[in-house]
This record gives C-alpha cells, structure tokens and sequence, in this order.
C-alpha cells in the first residue's frame, strides 16, 4: 500500500474530511487530496510529523517502505524521479498480487531484481571510495 492509500485509509477511518485533516496538519484539501492519490508527497518532514501525531502513528509506519522509497528518489532526482519510482512501485504491487506472471516467473523476477540491486549497492560502494 503507497503512502495515499495509508493516509486516505486513516483519514476515512478517523471520520475526517480532506478539509479538516488538511486545517489540522496545516495544508490545503487541495493538496491533501494530492497525497492521497499518490500524485505528490508531503515535501516538509514537518507534515509527516504532524500527520503521524494526528494518527498516533509512527512517521516510518505512516510513510512504510515504498513511500521512503519515493521520498529519497524525489530528493534525489526530482519530481520525474520520485514519479518514476511510485510507477516502478505500483508495477511491481500490481505484479505480485496476483498479476498474470505464474509464480515461477515472480520468483525469477524478484531474484533478478535483487542481484541488481546488490550489484548497484557494489558498484557505489566502490565509486564512493575512489572518490
């Protein structure tokens, strides 16, 4: 579940309106209405904090691994960055819940996904020491 889903799934089980969630963490229902659809995140730490308080939740619960996971692709690349990683994301949900690949495959895919990520994790570590 990305990180819209979570806060839309807790504002409606709160019983709150986007305009009263949005005047208690300090953004308009306009942009509340954003994260919740997963077209933005919350670009301040602050509102997290404030939507973890309201929540009584931690800010790592609130935002789980893919919304981390965006979060440092936008402060990394940007926008298009951040937007590439959450379809990256919903393609790979998509795909393991219960998409058309048979599970073989999803093993296979999962395996290869992971040998780049270690092979990624590799080459930087050494990048980062020649520098």
């Amino acid at each position: 579940m990305l990180f819209g889903d979570r806060l839309r799934k807790m504002r409606e089980d709160a019983g709150m309106t986007r305009v009263e969630l949005g005047n208690l963490i300090g953004v308009s229902d306009r942009v509340l209405g954003y994260y919740e659809s997963n077209d933005r995140f919350p670009k301040k730490p602050e509102t997290l904090q404030k939507i973890s308080e309201v929540f009584h939740v931690s800010v790592d619960s609130l935002i789980g691994q893919d919304g981390a996971f965006i979060q440092s692709a936008g402060d990394q690349y940007g926008y298009t960055g951040a937007r590439q990683a959450k379809d990256v994301l919903q393609d790979v949900q998509v795909l393991f819940a219960g998409g058309e690949l048979p599970e073989e495959d999803r093993d296979e895919f999962f395996r290869l996904v992971a040998e780049m990520y270690f092979d990624a994790k590799h080459k930087n570590k050494k990048y980062s020491r020649l520098k």
